[in-house]
């Protein structure tokens, strides 16, 4: 099979652009479900019998993979993807909705991005900021609460999968999954792999990208994941992959819609109030009487 899966000449796009890897800088009421690969950045704690004597020790380890569908979370000190597509995302953790804001998903960053607030990119400046010591202090803050998000999706087999209490489980293997990735080192390793791929000619698909957790810590002492990734093996493009890249896309415009719809509804509550309180004003207001 060609390099070019047909819906890439559907679409009149190159598979390079559908995936997200190439990048030019100049109402159903079905929910899509799907497994959400991350991480743990803590310990999971357990006993183990050791000669008799029950001793608390990690039974899953700080950089052991989470893959969830549903209620259920599987584990893995390692994990084989195949990525099918990726996008860029502006997120931010509001503790005081307990809601996860984020712009839609694109290719690039570079631009104006609507958000699920009714804004664009929450609120952070576009392009370049030459001098950030130079913004004031509230610019500054929403710098540092938005973080850039790399989306994946794709299919991922968990080398050494595990419950919760450490004990092996069955394999689990080509599972569609979506994962959002943040940390710097983690993102740097996964694009070292991603740029080698571009060097060769090949599109992510084509090879199996090997992950691995590593343990980090900041100064505190606190523990966190982190990802190493490594090239994997190559694999031979099939028929197949042309209906799973098809999901993904779909999946990917069915979630930027939800962004979309969350935007209008609260981008259209702001033009109301913001006419309530000038229709408020002009009502209340004490009027001073001028002689003529």
């Amino acid at each position: 099979m060609s390099n070019e899966l047909a819906i890439a000449t559907e679409r009149g796009q190159s598979m390079a652009e559908l995936m997200g890897v190439s990048i030019k800088t100049s109402n159903s009421e079905f929910l899509p479900s799907i497994s959400r690969l991350g991480m743990l950045h803590q310990p999971i704690m357990g006993e183990v019998d050791l000669n008799g004597k029950m001793i608390k020790t990690e039974v899953v380890p700080v950089g052991a993979f989470t893959l969830k569908t549903g209620d259920d979370t599987v584990y893995s000190n390692g994990a084989t993807v195949r990525v099918f597509a990726q996008r860029n995302q502006w997120q931010r953790w509001n503790s005081d909705t307990e809601e996860m804001e984020k712009s839609v998903m694109s290719n690039s960053l570079n631009g104006d991005l609507k958000d699920s607030i009714g804004g664009f990119n929450l609120g952070r400046p576009t392009g370049y900021i030459e001098d950030f010591n130079a913004l004031d202090d509230a610019t500054k803050q929403v710098i540092r609460s938005v973080k850039r998000v790399v989306v994946y999706y794709g299919t991922v087999t968990l080398d050494s999968p595990m419950n919760e209490k450490g004990e092996p489980l069955d394999k689990v293997e080509s599972i569609p999954f979506v994962m959002d990735v943040k940390n710097r080192d983690s993102l740097k390793s996964i694009n070292g792999v991603m740029n080698n791929f571009k060097k060769k000619n090949m599109l992510p698909i084509m090879s199996t990208i090997n992950l691995e957790g590593v343990e980090d810590s900041i100064p505190t002492g606190a523990k966190f994941g982190k990802i190493k990734a490594t090239t994997g093996d190559a694999v031979e493009l099939a028929t197949e992959d042309n209906d799973t890249l098809k999901d993904f896309l779909e999946l990917i415009e069915y979630s930027n819609g939800k962004i979309l719809d969350l935007h209008h509804d609260r981008a259209n509550n702001k033009i109301l109030d913001g006419e309530a309180e000038l229709v408020d004003g002009i009502l209340n207001n004490d009027f001073v009487e001028v002689d003529e």
